[in-house]
């Protein structure tokens, strides 16, 4: 009898973004005869292209109580949960919802990022005492830490990236335009890329821009990110792309060939959290240029594959920018052989090991 495999991600609303090339990269990695069933937002309204079969479930305004429904369903059914992209509330809802203590094995969470306050400990810490069978799984050291810590049974795994081919035109080419990837947020610098671009105004900079600027679920009604959409629009860049639209996966992909990307991140917030546009880039063949103190800045400094921003400023990314394109190709070429790495290190396989082969056991692996 086919083992059913559980993918939960209530935010997966549409075939574009980090959500959705994770939940895909599960549903590839998946050993034959798995059953995948995955349960996305309602508002996912194409069909889906990746293994598994999709359910359109969850709403915006009731999330939190279809989750708790559907957490209480499934864990008194056979197969095994894996939350793709957990926070503390996923984690409260599973343990309340059931029945009685978890069995080892049968209910994992992946957790991508932590903004670890005392609170949140505590919370989690109760959390812990309460399903120690609740397992997380984590892409950084520093998380599988935090969770270790509140009594939780937890174990770090790549971040898993979509097996789809490296793209054709990935190679150590000519410059062809800056790139702003992904959903347009505040926290990942969008105040300092509308900077950048008025000060490239101001200097007479000629470098082709392009920026998405189509926005993820969550962030559709930030007042303050209109008003700096609105202020980047005005600022009369004569070689500025602004992408709103919703990119199709291969759309997105052919953004980065020829690339330098941008992405003066905020470190507070992302010291210890993975960028799937990182790994898209370097994928790529693309220079990354990344703030300091974050978890990309450190993958960037291992391949020399771009420069790291020790200020997170318009003139340093006109500085930075300028010392990649001084020497484009040979960055271009470190980003490649970092790609490489990059595809053969985030298999899917080692988080789908640790959800499929644990029934039974208990024991705590250390970081890989």
């Amino acid at each position: 009898m086919a083992e059913t495999l559980h993918l939960i991600e209530p935010t997966l609303a549409e075939e574009v973004g980090h959500c959705h090339a994770l939940v895909l990269a599960l549903a590839q990695a998946a050993p034959p005869g798995c059953d995948v069933q995955i349960w996305a937002a309602r508002a996912f309204g194409s069909a889906w292209s990746g293994p598994g079969r999709l359910h359109a479930h969850f709403g915006r305004r009731r999330r939190r109580l279809q989750a708790f429904a559907l957490y209480r369903r499934l864990l008194r059914e056979p197969g095994r949960l894996l939350i793709t992209t957990a926070g503390t509330t996923d984690l409260l809802l599973a343990a309340w919802a059931a029945p009685g203590r978890l069995e080892p094995g049968k209910c994992h969470a992946f957790v991508h990022w932590l903004n670890a306050r005392e609170s949140k400990r505590r919370l989690l810490e109760r959390v812990a005492r309460r399903q120690p069978h609740l397992r997380i799984l984590a892409p950084t050291d520093g998380v599988v830490r935090f969770f270790r810590d509140c009594g939780f049974d937890a174990a770090a795994v790549p971040y898993p990236l979509a097996t789809d081919p490296p793209p054709a035109t990935a190679q150590a080419s000519g410059f062809r335009h800056l790139l702003v990837a992904g959903g347009a947020r505040l926290d990942k610098g969008f105040d300092c890329i509308v900077g950048l671009a008025e000060l490239m105004v101001q200097r007479g900079l000629d470098w082709p821009l392009t920026v998405q600027i189509s926005r993820e679920q969550r962030h559709h009604d930030d007042d303050a990110l209109t008003r700096w959409i609105e202020r980047l629009r005005a600022c009369a860049l004569p070689r500025l792309t602004l992408r709103e639209d919703t990119l199709t996966p291969a759309g997105y992909r052919q953004l980065f060939p020829g690339a330098v990307v941008l992405q003066p991140y905020r470190p507070d917030l992302f010291a210890d959290r993975v960028s799937g546009v990182t790994l898209d880039a370097l994928a790529a063949g693309a220079p990354v240029i990344a703030s300091a103190h974050t978890w990309m800045a450190r993958l960037v400094q291992r391949f020399d594959a771009g420069v790291v921003l020790a200020e997170r400023t318009p003139h340093a990314l006109v500085a930075a920018i300028e010392r990649v394109l001084a020497a484009h190709a040979a960055y271009a070429q470190r980003a490649l052989q970092a790609g490489a790495h990059v595809r053969a290190a985030h298999s899917a396989r080692p988080l789908l090991a640790q959800v499929l082969g644990r029934a039974g056991h208990s024991d705590t692996p250390g970081p890989s």
